[in-house]
């Protein structure tokens, strides 16, 4: 057999070679650049990355002051508990108020109220006598405030009162009645 009888395979011209190798090399090179701009974004996001870890390791250092530790989360959650554990012996004007209004009859209007950091005193009326005393019975239910009566005017109609308000401490367990 010779391979001018036609029976062998043809290879491809030479200027399809050159034709599919251009194609080739253009590929590749488009290859590489994809790959070069996704490198330059990783380089860039490592930058920032390390920017915005120094920045929040200078925040740790000035909210706990001086060497954060290991773990300087959780330390700020420590000292937060630390300070809300403080914190909860205090009277909250919100929660005063809305202990006050939630147990309040129809009949029974507060219209003063001071308070200290944990204690305070609150002065109102009553239309009658049963409703400052539902008003009272209500109030010594209340979980988070203690109400004592510090004056009361029960032999007349409207009963005007002044109670004396504590905040419970909140990290005690409750009380068993």
């Amino acid at each position: 057999m010779s391979k001018d009888n036609g029976n062998w395979p043809q290879g491809l011209p030479e200027a399809e070679h050159r034709r599919y190798g251009r194609i080739l090399l253009a590929v590749v090179l488009s290859g590489m650049l994809f790959l070069a701009g996704q490198a330059e974004r990783w380089w860039q996001e490592v930058a920032r990355l390390k920017q915005l870890e120094a920045t929040l390791f200078e925040v740790y250092q000035q909210a706990l002051g001086g060497d954060p530790g290991k773990s300087p989360y959780g330390r700020l959650q420590f000292e937060l508990g630390k300070l809300r554990a403080g914190g909860a012996q205090n009277l909250d004007l919100l929660e005063l108020l809305a202990a006050l209004s939630r147990r309040a009859p129809e009949g029974v209007r507060v219209e003063s109220l001071s308070m200290a950091e944990r204690s305070g005193v609150v002065a109102g009326v009553a239309a009658t006598r049963a409703e400052y005393d539902r008003y009272l019975a209500a109030l010594a239910a209340e979980g988070y405030f203690s109400f004592s009566v510090r004056t009361a005017s029960t032999g007349q109609e409207p009963v005007r009162f002044e109670l004396s308000v504590k905040a419970r401490d909140r990290t005690a367990p409750p009380k068993e009645d």
